[in-house]
């Protein structure tokens, strides 16, 4: 027996010190993995100082988005051990007019590649950063191997377009598409019920049709049409060619090769990278035989960090400060506010702001579609508290729409990118039937005990009846009346002149400015700019300050995103990632509910 005892104390320790041993060395590793990273994170850019004779390049096939996605730890590519390069449209804009000021800095360059992982809003306000650049006599100068008419756009802002002899130049007109899932619901035996408060709200049309329905046609066609007329317009500014031609040209598809590209004017020359590389030297006033100093965007950050902090919009040394405020994504009432606007931490987040006497001034940049209406009105509330107590100026992105427009429409002043797609004053309310589906295909079938007839109210193996029908629609129409009064008191208009532009219309920022849903068409720096004026700050008295602040890769940031979703990550947990269009598909089925949301985006191809 006492052996018995002796070798089970001994197996227990064994354990015990195993265990303890398991730890330490799990944490060391881990430490060394962080500490690996944090290396990769600081060292692998060039801090060093910036040479005279410089050309900055910006590579527009890294994604220029408006809100840093995510922790440090989202940020890294487990593949390539390195993390993923993200700037800002912030950061960009701020770099470009930093550059402009630094005597090492000669010009820009663009890469342009054959697909932009931007906006077209984005572009809109490279392009005017890019048209402020050349204020200072600095050339813009780009070169692709095929243009999309996106890049096209953005590179006919500066004084020369380089082409590869043997690329492409895509010239023929804008289009929209929409996925209709009417056909796939039928075959699986699922219908749809949508209830919308406006003959425009396309919100759900999808789901019960298979095709556009008039209104939605109508109001994409004047949308797109709008979108176009507006890059023409620019593009035949910058090139010198009237916009009639341009509009030629892409009906008659005349751009069929590199060369029509030089003879038509869209193109300067025709050159193999090598050839280009020769002509950056040229510019840069290097002999023929000399390498230029490319410098890219990214290190150009990072150089002006270690030098003088973060390239900013304002004086990062004044005690004043314009607040920055990003309301990026899908409006829900919980989720992830790194990727998404949940309704209350926003809402908490200009209180804080609305309290902090040192701000006196706030910039809400929206890029929305919408989403729960709930949550936007939440959101609308802090803002019209906040804007009692110091100008709130709205800076809309890509989308500012339905939700999004939800909680603009309380701002001082709406500053509004030609391109954005805003308005979709309407709302909707969407339930699936499942019923019929689930017993033929998967042999389910369901029961219900329930007390009252609307007890199991969303129960999706039946369909609606007609009471619960008309609760629905009185909650649509209750939301929908109160997203006109917020509208017309915010803007100063009529309920009656706000519900004749609404019905769920979507307009673009040119429309909403003409129809007086937007003060103007500008860009972000634009709003900053006017945020100072509505407050009385002269230039270079106030500081900007971003909420929330730009996600870095230190030690700290990734320590900090080390959390139980984070580590699922790291070790390949969690579920695999869904297609963007079929995660909002099953968002739209799993949770209907009363939205004020544009459910499919309206993606422009150009």
């Amino acid at each position: 027996m006492n052996s018995f005892f002796k070798t089970f104390f001994a197996c227990l320790l064994a354990i015990f010190v195993s265990g303890i041993a398991f730890v330490i060395l799990s944490f060391m590793m881990l430490a060394g993995l962080i500490a690996t990273i944090g290396g990769i994170g600081s060292g692998s850019k060039s801090a060093g100082p910036v040479h005279p004779h410089t050309i900055l390049r910006i590579d527009l096939a890294q994604p220029i988005v408006d809100k840093s996605k995510g922790s440090a730890i989202d940020l890294f590519d487990y593949n390539e051990f390195s993390f993923r390069e993200q700037t800002t449209l912030y950061e960009a804009v701020a770099l470009i007019g930093k550059a402009a000021e630094d005597p090492v800095i000669d010009g820009i360059y663009l890469n342009v590649p054959m697909a932009i992982p931007s906006s077209v809003s984005t572009l809109y306000e490279l392009r005017q950063a890019l048209a402020e650049f050349r204020e200072s006599g600095k050339f813009v100068v780009s070169y692709a191997d095929v243009y999309s008419q996106g890049g096209y756009y953005l590179a006919s802002a500066g004084d020369k377009v380089y082409l590869n002899p043997q690329g492409g130049l895509a010239w023929q007109g804008l289009a929209s598409n929409v996925i209709f899932y009417k056909g796939l619901l039928d075959k699986l035996g699922v219908q749809a019920e949508l209830i919308r408060h406006g003959k425009f709200k396309g919100a759900g049309e999808p789901f019960i049709r298979e095709q556009l329905s008039d209104e939605n046609r109508l109001q994409m066609e004047s949308m797109t049409r709008s979108v176009w007329d507006y890059l023409v317009s620019e593009i035949a500014e910058s090139r010198e060619i009237a916009a009639d031609s341009l509009q030629s040209y892409a009906s008659r598809l005349a751009v069929a090769t590199p060369r029509d590209a030089v003879r038509l004017g869209f193109v300067d020359s025709l050159y193999y990278r090598d050839q280009m590389t020769d002509e950056l030297a040229r510019l840069s006033g290097q002999d023929s035989t000399g390498e230029p100093k490319i410098l890219p965007l990214e290190d150009y950050k990072f150089a002006s960090r270690r030098s003088a902090g973060r390239a900013t919009m304002g004086n990062a040394l004044a005690t004043d400060e314009i607040a920055l405020v990003y309301a990026d994504g899908d409006i829900v009432d919980a989720g992830d506010r790194n990727k998404q606007i949940v309704g209350n931490a926003l809402a908490e987040t200009l209180a804080e702001i609305r309290k902090d006497d040192d701000v006196k001034a706030v910039v809400l940049r929206v890029n929305s579609p919408g989403g729960s209406a709930l949550a936007a009105e939440i959101i609308w509330r802090e803002v019209s508290l906040l804007q009692q107590a110091k100008p709130v100026i709205v800076s809309m992105g890509n989308y500012a729409a339905s939700g999004g427009y939800y909680i603009s429409c309380g701002a001082e002043y709406i500053v509004t990118a030609p391109t954005t797609l805003t308005g979709s004053i309407g709302v909707f309310g969407l339930t699936f039937n499942v019923g019929e589906g689930a017993r033929e295909h998967l042999g389910l079938t369901a029961d219900v005990v329930k007390t009252n007839p609307a007890a199991d109210l969303g129960n999706m193996f039946r369909p609606l009846s007609p009471a619960e029908r008309l609760y629905i629609q009185n909650g649509v129409d209750t939301v929908y009346a109160r997203f006109v009064e917020l509208v017309a008191r915010g803007r100063n208009l009529t309920a009656d002149s706000v519900d004749a532009m609404a019905g769920g219309r979507v307009w673009t920022g040119v429309q909403a400015m003409e129809n007086g849903l937007a003060d103007c068409t500008g860009t972000l720096r634009d709003a900053v700019r006017i945020a100072a004026e509505h407050a009385g700050l002269e230039p270079g008295d106030y500081a900007v300050r971003q909420y929330p602040e730009p996600e870095t890769s230190s030690f700290a940031s990734i320590l900090g995103s080390l959390t139980g979703s984070a580590v699922a990550k790291i070790t390949g947990g969690g579920m695999p990632p869904l297609g963007a269009e079929a995660l909002r598909v099953r968002e739209m089925v799993t949770d209907p509910g009363i939205k004020a949301q544009v459910p499919y985006r309206i993606e422009m191809q150009y």
